[in-house]
């Protein structure tokens, strides 16, 4: 009997190609928009974790514990050291795929009469070439070398100062014991990241100039590991926490970037957020599939008046009907996950751009010290979330009809008959 309903409910399917294109194209609606909707949030909240990591915390961060407590006015001293031994078993570490030294300090930069406080950072430009991607970002001139001193600077600061490349900068800070020491230096370059805190209060310095100023002897404020895996951080993490456990002390504290803080108080509640938005979403390509499967079995009660008056038992009925919901929301979601995916991958290529819809003014306002914002948004899809959704499709296709199935065993071939589509 099991193979003469699965012959019936694939006959049945087709008789009426109109009402079940229909039904196809509802399915295959509600699948796309799962599919594009998942993705797309989770590339939003991958594009707001990948600013911090690159160009804030590295995917593993090794900083003292008392400069992580206050980090906030960028304290001078607990510093990584000794830092050459420390980075030297970092770099063998199997996993690692380069290490940054990183110095950060206030400091007061001078040009003619003007000046402006601003956040000094003291960089390598090689190690910083795949991560910081500081030249990428620079509008006029080009980034210093080390063999050849100078200093790029954001734009909104230039502008603060007055100043443009070639020109000479005078900064002033007070070094590690608290001595106060100014530098002369000659602007390279004028970088626009986008992020309006670091285009109105940073710029970039060597690294060995910065600890000059410091005063720093084999030590930085903070070391950036970058992983072949970012996934594996908390493993790769551990071991280099062994490694230099013996001779750095337990304040060193050895970070994988899912256990920051910036990451682990904001990813959390943005997944919520965007999580809620995505069950809406899901809700109401549910709701379409309901909908649209509960009208298509409820316009042919008198068709099943005709298959019970014939012999069929309700649990046939049940049977075939089911059965044509199963091969319905297949075919509909299988259609929908190609279609869903295939346009996923195209935005996944090109990216969604907002960067025009930002208003200037809008973003000078944002002065907070994390790189949150991306002007352009990449969807990431994975072969789970097109698998997921198309089994989402095909059980709410089943779930649909169990109230028209469950109808139709209560009545009798006379009674559908005269069936009027009463809920």
């Amino acid at each position: 009997m099991m193979r003469n309903i699965l012959k019936l409910a694939w006959r049945n399917i087709w008789r009426n190609k109109r009402r079940t294109g229909l039904t196809f194209l509802a399915i295959a609606i509600g699948m796309i928009s799962v599919i594009f909707g998942k993705s797309y949030i989770g590339g939003i909240l991958q594009s707001m974790a990948e600013p911090i990591i690159d160009m804030q915390t590295g995917h593993i961060r090794v900083v003292h514990s008392e400069y992580l407590r206050m980090e906030r006015i960028l304290p001078k001293d607990n510093l990584v050291q000794p830092l050459g031994r420390i980075e030297r078993l970092v770099r063998e570490t199997p996993g690692v795929k380069s290490v940054t030294r990183l110095i950060k300090f206030n400091a007061l930069a001078v040009h003619g009469d003007a000046n402006e406080g601003c956040i000094a950072f003291g960089i390598h430009p090689a190690e910083v070439a795949e991560t910081l991607k500081l030249d990428e970002a620079i509008q006029t001139g080009s980034l210093f070398a080390d063999d050849r001193p100078g200093l790029v600077i954001g734009s909104k600061l230039a502008q603060k100062l007055g100043t443009e490349v070639g020109d000479e900068l005078l900064l002033v800070t007070t070094d590690l014991n608290y001595s106060t020491y100014a530098l002369p230096f000659t602007i390279t370059g004028i970088f626009n990241f986008g992020f309006p805190y670091l285009d109105k209060n940073g710029l970039y310095l060597p690294f060995d100039k910065a600890a000059e100023m410091m005063d720093y002897r084999d030590s930085a404020q903070e070391l950036l590991i970058y992983v072949q895996d970012r996934e594996q951080a908390p493993a790769i993490a551990q071991d280099i926490r062994a490694g230099i456990a013996p001779f750095s002390g337990p304040e060193l504290r050895v970070i994988p970037w899912q256990e920051n803080d910036i990451i682990k108080t904001s990813t959390p509640l943005m997944k919520k957020v965007w999580g809620s938005i995505l069950y809406l979403m899901m809700g109401i390509a549910g709701l379409v599939i309901l909908n649209t499967m509960l009208m298509t079995v409820m316009e042919r009660y008198r068709e099943i008046g005709i298959i019970k008056a014939m012999g069929f038992k309700n649990r046939d009925v049940v049977a075939l009907i089911f059965t044509e919901a199963f091969y319905i929301g297949l075919i509909g979601s299988l259609i929908g996950g190609t279609l869903g995916a295939g346009l996923t991958g195209i935005v996944m290529k090109k990216g969604i751009y907002f960067g025009d819809s930002f208003d200037a003014s809008m973003l000078e306002n944002i002065n907070v010290p994390f790189t949150y914002i991306t002007k352009a948004f990449y969807p990431q899809m994975t072969l789970s979330i097109v698998v997921v959704s198309i089994l989402f499709g095909i059980i709410t296709t089943l779930l649909a009809v169990i109230y028209p199935a469950f109808k139709s065993t209560r009545m009798s071939p006379v009674e559908a008959f005269r069936s009027e589509l009463k809920v």
